[in-house]
């Protein structure tokens, strides 16, 4: 019986890490987090020129707003410019600057700051030019230069595709430039030219809209209740469908761990904990978004919690690989003994029918460990829909609704314990299934679940990484 048991969680791992697996690499929704910035540098017989340009994304406008530093912002990105002729430090004038505030995501608004700049010195021929832009170093996001004009050798390009970052490239997979430096030799009798090649309109980096929905609830301030319920279905579904995407394997740890045992009281366990686990880490990344952030970058806490999610995983993994291996000495007594329904108290008491160490249930610390690993990875689209709430001054309901999304998230984890718990119950009533239940195929397969499990984890932990670095 327990043979079978075990396939049946193995089967379901399976088809959970395809998605799992196949999604490992892409990456959450950043695009409200992102600070882009272009640089489109010309250079000239007699000067340099450089038109800068700067997109801020819904986030880091909120935070510029609440820092007050808004006002005086093209002064402060012209200081971060530097330009250097035959290693001279050359001044940059700025010439003109506009900002304006577009509207963006979820009801908030983006900034965008556009400047042009000269030196004024002349350029011999033959000169070495180097230009450098320290503005918002750390931030994600598109940050590139283009050198164009009476130059050779250069170690960037003379062409951009965003169309001075209005559009983005559709390859969401693909990693945005980091170029902050860039370098050439001034030559008068040539000229590099280059355009800003106009590409399909898109979002930030895979911008997830859906809060949108839910924005527009808090933006029009109703109080009305059929309003408010139907917004708290939207949240818990948009939960829901966090949880069954790809790239972290909740789904896939959650049925393993809660079906192997199969209690509707472990199940409940475990969505309670991811339910509270992502909800405390969006409020507390909400937090730190609005009055941290000069100290802690909310969007590199992501690879952070990325990679304590996967060792967690990657730990529950190797404990339950240890204990299955250890089971695969044991006698494959349950299914000599098909009568035994093995549905006795598999604890320690005195009298009572003990298996191998394997056999144990699961305690309730690994269980609070898995809740944890599943909930703790804050979704960009509930910190938006936190974030909209502040900036609307409708906080409490704002808080509601992220703890309706952990619920939907957490939801679907329990169903999918609840589901494994009734699939048991029906093999212990069908005796064909427990005749299958004998196989010496399903000795080995909780152990190969197990592996995979740990694999899993390693995957999260590693793609994790890569964004650390």
């Amino acid at each position: 019986m327990r043979s079978l048991t075990r396939l049946l969680a193995a089967l379901l791992v399976a088809v959970a890490l395809l998605p799992a697996i196949g999604g490992a690499a892409s990456a959450h929704p950043l695009g409200n987090f992102t600070v882009n910035h272009l640089a489109i540098v010309n250079v000239a017989r007699d000067g340099v020129a450089v038109r800068y340009i700067l997109d801020l994304a819904e986030i880091p406008t909120i935070q510029e707003t609440n820092a007050g530093t808004v006002e005086g912002i093209a002064a402060r990105l012209a200081e971060g410019l530097a330009l250097r002729v035959d290693g001279a430090a050359v001044p940059l004038t700025l010439r003109t600057s506009s900002v304006e505030r577009l509207a963006g995501q979820a009801g908030l608004e983006t900034l965008r700051v556009t400047m042009d700049l000269a030196s004024v010195a002349a350029v011999r021929d033959g000169a070495a030019i180097a230009f450098a832009d320290t503005n918002y170093a750390g931030r994600i996001g598109w940050h590139d230069i283009v050198l164009r004009g009476a130059i050779a050798d250069p170690t960037v390009g003379a062409s951009e595709p965003t169309n001075e970052l209005r559009q983005y490239p559709t390859d969401v997979t693909a990693t945005p430039p980091d170029r902050t430096a860039a370098s050439a030799v001034a030559r008068h009798s040539a000229n590099v030219g280059g355009t800003n090649a106009v590409t399909a309109d898109t979002t930030r980096f895979a911008l997830d809209t859906s809060a949108d929905r839910l924005t527009g609830f808090l933006k029009s301030g109703s109080s009305d209740l059929p309003a408010l319920l139907a917004a708290l279905l939207v949240a818990m579904f948009l939960g829901a469908l966090h949880a069954i995407g790809p790239g972290h394997g909740k789904a896939m740890v959650a049925a393993y761990l809660v079906g192997s045992k199969g209690t509707a009281k472990q199940a409940v366990i475990l969505g309670t904990t991811v339910t509270v686990t992502h909800t405390l880490g969006v409020y507390a990344l909400g937090a730190i978004t609005l009055v941290a952030a000069q100290y802690i970058l909310p969007e590199r806490l992501y690879p952070i919690l990325g990679v304590l999610s996967g060792v967690l995983v990657v730990a529950i993994g190797l404990g339950m690989l240890r204990s299955r291996l250890l089971g695969l000495r044991a006698p494959a007594h349950d299914a000599q003994v098909p009568d035994h329904a093995h549905d006795h108290d598999h604890g320690a008491g005195p009298g009572q029918h003990q298996h191998a160490p394997h056999e144990g249930p699961v305690g309730l610390r690994g269980l609070l460990a898995l809740g944890v690993s599943g909930g703790l990875l804050p979704c960009p689209t509930a910190l938006v829909v936190l974030l909209a709430a502040v900036s609307f001054h409708n906080v409490l309901l704002g808080m509601i609704l992220v703890a309706a999304f952990s619920v939907g998230l957490a939801g679907v984890l329990t169903g999918i314990g609840l589901a494994l718990v009734l699939g048991q119950r029906y093999v212990r009533r069908n005796g064909r299934a427990m005749r299958l239940a004998g196989s010496r195929v399903t000795r080995y397969l909780p152990s190969l679940s197990a592996a995979a499990i740990t694999i899993a984890g390693l995957i999260i932990a590693f793609g994790a990484a890569r964004g650390l670095a």
